[in-house]
């Protein structure tokens, strides 16, 4: 197996073990359910590279929220690079769990 597609599948395990939910199997040419991991509340494209350095595009961005809707979830975006995980979301859905914090 290509290393880049096992560091892919090995990265879409880990978040999936770690919020709780399940990898979407096909996710990359499936018809049905597309970004890679979700649970209850989100559904998350996952990105992995062994450079420093990822470009990150509006249609990258468009797409996973899209997808994220028609399965009626949060979207989130997963980039691991250099050995660390960060996590993109819209501002819209930030202010929304900033709310919710403040409300606890």
């Amino acid at each position: 197996m290509d290393r880049r597609i096992k560091a892919s599948r090995d990265q879409e395990k880990r978040l999936a073990s770690k919020i709780g939910g399940t990898t979407t199997a096909g996710s990359g040419n499936g018809w049905a359910v597309k970004n890679d991991v979700r649970n209850k509340a989100w559904s998350i494209e996952c990105k992995t590279t062994t450079r420093s350095s990822f470009t990150l595009t509006h249609s990258t961005l468009v797409n996973a929220e899209k997808n994220a809707i028609l399965d009626m979830r949060d979207m989130a975006l997963a980039v691991e690079m250099c050995g660390r995980t960060w996590v993109v979301i819209s501002e819209q859905t930030f202010l929304r769990l900033i709310e919710h914090e403040e409300d606890a």
